[in-house]
């Protein structure tokens, strides 16, 4: 469970947003579940934006990182 692993590693847990009414028209399922509840179902649509997200995150890092090695040491609550 991350709450766990969050006790030993410093972390950090994001929230994208997703959620639709569904169209049982189509067979297109309800996305408004929270993530524990029997019936969720993952919006694929907001997948690129937690991929962008992280991305982003990454790179801001490991700039800090190259920063960090030209000037003075970095603390990992910096990142």
């Amino acid at each position: 469970d991350f709450a766990f692993l969050a006790e030993v590693v410093p972390s950090t847990f994001f929230f994208v947003g997703q959620g639709s009414g569904g169209d049982e028209r189509y067979h297109v399922p309800r996305t408004d579940y929270g993530l524990h509840h029997p019936s969720f179902a993952l919006d694929e649509e907001v997948l690129p934006i937690g991929v962008e997200l992280h991305a982003n995150l990454a790179l801001r890092s490991l700039k800090k990182l190259v920063s960090s090695e030209e000037s003075e040491e970095i603390t990992k609550a910096e990142l």
